[in-house]
C-alpha cells in the first residue's frame, strides 16, 4: 500500500524513519521553509531535510492533491496544519493521525506538556481517522502511558514516541486487512492549546509547590516557568530545575511568609520558596540572555537575601 505521510518536527522524523522501514512511502508533506534566526535565513523542517537525504519526494498541499495516483494511506504525525476535507478524504482509506493524548482528553497542538502542567499520572496515544473537527475522528487504537514524577517534557516525547511508533504500525496492519474497528469518541472532553509564553508564568500565590514543579517540567524547554523578583531589576528569570521541599526543623514552612517569597537559603544548594501552602526548593536558573546557573551562585551574585519576593 503506497503511503504519504504528513509532519514537521523533530518527533515527526522518528515517525518516518520507522515508516520506511517496512512500508512504501511515495511523498512526504510538511511545511514551507521558513525565515529563523537573527539573519532570517530560510530553514526546512526536520521532516524535509530528513526526506531530501533518503531520496522521499517532498510535496506541498497543493502538490499533494494534484497526484495522479491516489495513495492507500497517508498518516498524519506532528503536521502543524488542520487539513481540509479534499485533503484527508484525499487517500482512498483516508489519513489517520497519531495524536499524543488518549482522546478526548487534551484535543489540540500541546498535549503532553499540559497533562504534565496538569498533574496527571496517566496519558496515552491515540490513531485515529481525521475528520473536520479538531482530533474529533473516529479512534482506532489507544495506549496508555504512565507519566513518572520525574518525567518532563522532554522525557515524556520520548516514551510517547515509542507507544505512538508501535501504534501506528498496528494501525497500518489493521487497514490493509480492512479488519480495523474503531470506536466514536466518547468521554470528558478537554483542550490543549498550543504553549505561549505567558502560560510560564509562576503563580505563586496560586500555585502549591507540586504545581509549580510540574509547571517546570512541562513548559521544558519552552516556555520555561519564569518569574522576576519584587523591586530588582532582573526579569525574565527562568526556573529550570527545583523541587518541593520538605520542611526541617531548621527550616519551616513559616505560614506568616507572603507566597512568592525567599524563606530561606541551603548553602551549597539554591534557596527556597514559599509557594500555596508548601515550600519549593529552587535548584537552577536562567536570567534573560544568559546561561543556566546553579541557583546558589545565582543568590550570590545578584546579592539576594531572606525576604526577598517573586511576583
Amino acid at each position: 500500500m503506497k503511503i504519504v505521510f504528513l509532519g514537521s518536527n523533530d518527533s515527526s522524523v522518528e515517525f518516518l524513519r520507522e515508516l520506511i522501514k517496512n512500508e512504501q512511502v511515495t511523498a512526504v508533506v510538511t511545511r514551507p521553509d521558513k525565515p529563523s534566526g537573527r539573519g532570517l535565513e530560510m530553514h526546512s523542517s526536520p521532516v524535509k531535510i530528513f526526506s531530501q537525504k533518503n531520496n522521499i519526494p517532498v510535496l506541498d498541499l497543493e502538490q499533494y492533491k494534484a497526484l495522479p495516483e491516489k495513495p492507500g494511506l497517508a498518516i498524519a504525525v506532528a503536521y502543524g496544519k488542520i487539513l481540509k476535507k479534499e485533503t484527508f478524504s484525499f487517500p482512498v482509506n483516508g489519513t489517520i493521525n497519531i495524536h499524543f493524548s488518549l482522546l478526548p482528553k487534551y484535543r489540540g497542538a500541546s498535549p503532553m506538556q499540559w497533562a504534565i502542567i496538569n498533574g496527571e499520572n496517566t496519558t496515552g496515544v491515540t490513531s485515529f481517522f481525521i475528520d473536520e473537527g479538531l482530533d474529533t475522528g473516529n479512534i482506532i487504537l489507544q495506549k496508555e502511558v504512565n507519566i513518572e514524577e520525574i518525567d518532563d517534557f522532554p522525557a515524556l516525547e520520548k516514551k510517547m514516541n515509542n507507544a505512538g511508533i508501535a501504534i501506528m504500525n498496528e494501525s497500518i496492519e489493521l487497514i490493509k486487512k480492512s479488519a480495523v474497528k474503531y470506536s466514536k469518541q466518547s468521554g470528558t472532553v478537554t483542550n490543549a492549546p498550543p504553549l505561549k509564553k505567558s502560560d510560564g508564568i509562576i503563580h505563586w500565590q496560586e500555585k502549591t509547590a507540586v504545581e509549580v514543579f510540574n509547571l517546570i517540567k512541562g513548559t521544558r524547554p519552552w516556555p520555561g516557568a519564569h518569574t522576576a523578583l519584587e523591586e530588582k531589576e532582573i526579569f525574565n528569570l527562568k526556573i529550570i530545575d527545583a523541587c518541593p521541599f520538605k520542611e526541617t526543623e531548621e527550616i519551616k514552612n513559616n505560614t506568616g511568609s507572603l507566597s512568592g517569597e525567599i524563606t530561606a537559603l541551603i548553602k551549597g544548594r539554591g534557596f527556597v520558596v514559599k509557594c500555596k501552602e508548601s515550600l519549593l526548593e529552587i535548584k537552577n536558573v536562567q536570567r534573560e540572555n544568559r546561561k543556566p546557573m546553579a541557583a546558589w551562585d545565582f543568590w550570590q551574585g545578584a546579592r539576594m537575601k531572606i525576604g526577598d519576593r517573586f511576583k
